[in-house]
């Protein structure tokens, strides 16, 4: 199961992001970007997940992940 990012700018101002880790986050992402166009000032970036940084603690009663982080890469936006 691949993440979705979705970054929006509305007239080159940075509103957010909008992150998906469903099964079907890519068809979340794409219809979410369909609903703002540029005729409105909307920019949009698409990322997917590549990988993940993991956030380790070891104790001498093992190792044990504190965190996850996707690593996105961006990717086109669908016409």
């Amino acid at each position: 199961m691949t993440s979705h990012r979705l970054i929006i700018w509305r007239h080159d101002r940075l509103l957010g992001h909008f992150d998906s880790h469903t099964p079907w986050s890519r068809e979340a992402v794409e219809d979410i970007a369909a609903r703002l166009g540029e005729g409105d000032g909307y920019r949009l970036e698409r990322q997917a997940a590549e990988g993940e940084r993991r956030l380790l603690e070891s104790t001498p009663g093992g190792i044990r992940v504190l965190g996850i982080e996707p690593l996105f890469a961006t990717i086109p936006l669908n016409p």
